[in-house]
């Protein structure tokens, strides 16, 4: 089974394609674990990433593109994978299809963006020992300290609440893209299942794994929970 997980920031997605992957027995294929390994190359490619990744901007999408595509047509692949990550927009959903690469089914994991804003503003760091902390899920024993040197502690700029609002209004844009993309192909359209994203994380991958049963059916159709179609 081949899955396009797709989830905002804060919702867990990483975690999940681990556990999703770990329990279906399949590969989970992470844009960005890609690119930092291109990076360690000496390709012309993995230059390139090298060079944008240290100047913050986009790798572009023909890089991209290639080393998820050809990571894909690797024998671990071929019973199935979990795309953590990619695609991210229309553009690359379309690489995938003119590769020939099928996506069975889509996982969206679905918070509110009060609870998306509480997991994401929450961290805080110590800068000079790289030591992290989440004022609700790891405080730390002194208001805003660290626990080690007693110094205060710093939160991220791109943790700041303006910031996070505008990261997740942008991955809002990009996920309406591509659920019109792939919910108009005509050709073996992908379920697309929606799952809610709350909980412990082994409760969401139960959601998860109970959800897709339904496009399993060696292994029989079993209950839907905590889903909401489209």
């Amino acid at each position: 089974m081949n899955i396009l997980l797709m989830g905002p920031p804060g919702s867990g997605k990483s975690t999940q394609a681990a556990l999703i992957a770990e329990r279906l027995k399949v590969a989970r294929i992470t844009a960005s674990a890609l690119l930092a390994a291109a990076a360690q190359g000496d390709s012309s490619d993995g230059r390139m990433v090298k060079k944008t990744m240290a100047t913050g901007t986009l790798v572009p999408d023909e890089i991209v593109n290639k080393l998820v595509i050809t990571r894909l047509g690797q024998p671990d692949c071929a019973t199935g994978f979990v795309l953590d990550g990619f695609p991210r927009t229309v553009p690359q959903a379309t690489a995938l299809a003119q590769a020939g690469i099928h996506i069975d089914g889509i996982v969206e994991l679905i918070l509110e963006e009060a609870e998306l804003l509480r997991r994401l503003t929450g961290r805080r760091i110590h800068e000079p020992s790289g030591r992290t902390y989440h004022l609700i899920f790891k405080p730390p024993k002194n208001d805003e300290r660290d626990d080690e040197t007693g110094e205060p502690l710093l939160q991220r700029e791109d943790d700041r609440e303006d910031v996070v609002r505008r990261r997740l209004t942008l991955h809002q844009t990009h996920a309406e893209s591509l659920r019109g993309y792939y919910s108009e192909r005509p050709d073996n359209r992908p379920r697309h299942l929606r799952i809610d994203g709350t909980g412990e994380p082994r409760e969401v991958s139960d959601s998860v794994i109970r959800a897709l049963s339904a496009l399993m059916p060696e292994r029989g159709a079993g209950p839907v929970a905590r889903t909401r179609t489209p």
